[in-house]
């Protein structure tokens, strides 16, 4: 039997303007892959870990739990940070309802707005399918420049 490694939303890249982290990666896994920018790695390391409580956490987790008066919160903001989601819509055809998935990119913000209105309606009827957060992604230029 094979071990695999479930690789979904755990990734790390660039182009010439931002750097996208897969949306399931740990603070612990951006830290040990080398894949991933070491700047992002400090910045993981020592604004977000200490924020979040530990490196077990993923983005989206902190993001559940992130106060909007935190340094982290601050640090974010600074990065440009943008979050792409993926969010179940339900389509009526011909007396039938369908569950789709629509992809959207938010800033950090409009994000925090709809994770917390998502955790809102999911109390109120636990029938919601939940959003799957896809991919972060941060401005190069605002990565390179940040110092803390």
């Amino acid at each position: 039997m094979t071990n695999t490694i479930d690789r979904s939303f755990k990734y790390a890249m660039m182009d010439t303007t931002k750097i996208y982290i897969g949306g399931r990666m740990t603070y612990q896994e951006m830290i040990e892959w080398e894949e991933v920018p070491f700047k992002i790695k400090a910045i993981v390391n020592g604004q977000f870990v200490p924020d979040a409580g530990g490196t077990e956490f993923t983005f989206e987790e902190h993001f559940r739990k992130l106060s909007r008066q935190s340094f982290a919160y601050q640090v974010f903001k600074t990065l440009k940070t943008k979050v792409k989601v993926d969010f179940p819509v339900v389509k009526k055809k011909g007396g039938e309802e369908d569950i789709i998935y629509q992809s959207k990119v938010m800033k950090l913000d409009e994000y925090l707005d709809f994770i917390q209105k998502e955790a809102e309606n999911a109390a109120e009827d636990g029938t919601l399918t939940k959003a799957v957060t896809e991919e972060i992604s941060f401005s190069k230029l605002a990565v390179m420049v940040f110092s803390a």
